[in-house]
């Protein structure tokens, strides 16, 4: 599944290409992703000017404006499961039969069209148009702090860990303390930090839960400057693949020696999801 790093590669890689252009047409495939599709909806949305595509959690939020520079809305999209957009600068090649939405767009320098494509074989990911602000409407709105937020001081995320009594690993998961660290980055970050997945959050010191908060902030960064993680479909709006899963310390590593003391890493099973960690280096 595409977690923040994959999405930010890809807010990244198209930012270049949508942000200030006219949208001409947006093609729709499919009745249903995640959501209904309101094709009339989305039709209705040509001629409108993407202003800045951002992102929330694991969510892009392409913002629309009208000729006069009056904001119209939004469209917030998931990649879900297996979604991932890419960018035709020229004529794309014809649609396969999971290739479900085009943005047709007139840049703002009259160049050629581009075509933004996303492809989702399983469906699952989400686009949907929302007027006024999408970060107060849900389910933005419910999201937890990002993981750079000037807000989430070191004390902050100290105080969310004691509020909780589930295992830290699963805590990061739940998207509530601070969002964007899925299965692949709480397994590493909480490697780098030392601490063992199955410890309780809330027995987690003040000075190891601020070691926690730099960790999961690195190890987003290095993700992000790799890529993102291709496990299965993600590719970058490039079509290029991510290579941060090959440069792990123990997410997929069980069996193999510890980078950093060769003890061999160990696989557990936390909320049906695969935890790896060095028994040695984590406690």
């Amino acid at each position: 599944m595409p977690e923040l790093p994959e999405v930010e590669v890809t807010r990244k890689g198209l930012a270049p290409y949508v942000e200030g252009a006219r949208v001409r047409e947006i093609v729709v495939r499919t009745e249903k992703l995640r959501s209904p599709l309101d094709r009339g909806q989305l039709e209705r949305l040509a001629g409108s000017r993407i202003t800045r595509l951002e992102r929330r959690g694991k969510y892009l939020i392409w913002r629309l404006a009208d000729d006069a520079g009056k904001p119209l809305g939004a469209v917030v999209s998931h990649l879900g499961m297996s979604g991932y957009w890419r960018v035709w600068p020229q004529t794309p090649p014809a649609p396969g039969r999971h290739e479900h939405i085009d943005w047709v767009l007139e840049s703002a320098e009259g160049k050629p069209p581009v075509t933004v494509r996303l492809t989702d074989p399983r469906k699952f990911s989400d686009f949907v148009f929302v007027e006024g602000e999408p970060l107060e409407q849900k389910p933005l709105s419910e999201l937890g702090p990002e993981p750079w937020d000037a807000a989430l001081t070191p004390e902050r995320f100290a105080a969310a860990l004691k509020a909780t009594r589930r295992p830290v690993k699963e805590a990061l998961l739940a998207g509530r303390i601070v969002v964007g660290c899925g299965n692949i980055y709480a397994s590493e970050s909480l490697f780098l930090a030392g601490i063992d997945p199955r410890r309780r959050a809330d027995r987690i010191s003040a000075a190891r839960a601020a070691r926690l908060l730099a960790a999961v902030r690195e190890t987003l960064e290095k993700a992000i400057a790799a890529g993102g993680s291709t496990l299965r479909d993600f590719h970058g709006p490039d079509g290029a693949d991510g290579y941060f899963a090959l440069q792990t310390n123990v997410y997929g590593r069980e069996g193999l020696p510890c980078r950093q003391c060769g003890t061999l890493v160990r696989r557990i099973v936390q909320g049906a999801r695969s935890t790896f960690f060095c028994p040695h280096c984590q406690h």
